[in-house]
């Protein structure tokens, strides 16, 4: 059972994604979620969960990055307890959200202001993506942007599913999974960020497999794909390892660790399945 905020947020997400999180498991994780978290923090979680990918996807659907300019102000003047006026629905959750973690902060939640400030880094990093559009990137540069988005959105959760965590495992949870996600989300989409204008492979890759980026990516790609998966899952694997060990340190925590785990992991299960589709 899910509370008003969460059940109202999944109506207004796309069909694709509302069908990706039921197949893949995160609508059970989220519904776990609603019940762990409670109050405030909850409705923090599923604004940030939610709120956020529809803007994305209003971005993806109008190609209008201005959307990242008024929601950085909505979510700041929501939390400053300022007055706002709304247009769309998204800016209202939005504001929401700035609302929501100024009522955990007045409440004693130490990390509310540590999220209102992820936020906005994160649509920072979010215009430089939108900057590239059309461009081929270097592996470095394409690993730090990767790198930049996955991190942030995994300290968004976090903060709010494990304020009890040092920020050393913090950092270290919220970077190797988030990249893993970002790596996962990156290679399920590859053909239809293209046609967005979002070359998603490095340029080094693209010579290394021979790739025809007007042709969408004729040439080697299957032994590109393979080579990706390989990586993503080593990803996995390293940060498995380390969340053990984060969980003996903080056991505590056990629960929202898990929690987000299994979040990441769905995206691992994800592309497993998109691959072996692939092959077969």
């Amino acid at each position: 059972m899910t509370n008003t905020t969460e059940s109202g947020l999944r109506d207004d997400l796309s069909e694709t994604r509302k069908l990706e999180m039921d197949r893949y498991g995160r609508t059970d994780t989220y519904d776990q979620i609603a019940i762990f978290l409670q109050g405030d923090r909850q409705t923090a979680f599923s604004l940030v969960n939610h709120a956020l990918a529809i803007v994305d996807d209003e971005i993806d659907a109008n190609g209008n990055g201005e959307h990242l300019n008024k929601a950085k102000v909505l979510l700041n003047q929501g939390f400053r307890e300022q007055e706002a006026k709304f247009v769309e629905p998204w800016e209202r959750n939005i504001y929401k959200l700035g609302q929501t973690l100024s009522r955990l902060h007045r409440d004693g939640f130490l990390y509310a202001p540590n999220v209102v400030s992820e936020i906005n880094n994160y649509w920072e990093i979010e215009k430089q993506n939108l900057s590239r559009k059309g461009r081929i990137l270097s592996s470095v540069e394409l690993h730090e942007l990767n790198l930049g988005i996955g991190r942030s959105v995994g300290l968004q959760f976090l903060y709010l599913l494990c304020p009890d965590l040092d920020q050393e495992c913090r950092e270290s949870i919220a970077t190797s999974y988030g990249i893993a996600i970002k790596l996962a989300d990156n290679l399920s989409d590859l053909n239809e960020d293209l046609e967005q204008g979002y070359i998603n492979i490095s340029g080094d890759n693209i010579g290394k497999h021979h790739l025809n980026i007007a042709q969408k990516y004729e040439g080697d790609l299957q032994s590109y794909k393979a080579e990706e998966f390989v990586r993503i899952k080593q990803y996995y694997d390293e940060e498995d390892r380390i969340v053990d060990e984060i969980i003996k340190k903080y056991p505590s925590q056990e629960k929202g660790i898990l929690f987000f785990k299994n979040i990441a992991h769905s995206w691992l299960q994800q592309i497993t399945d998109e691959m072996r589709g692939n092959n077969e």
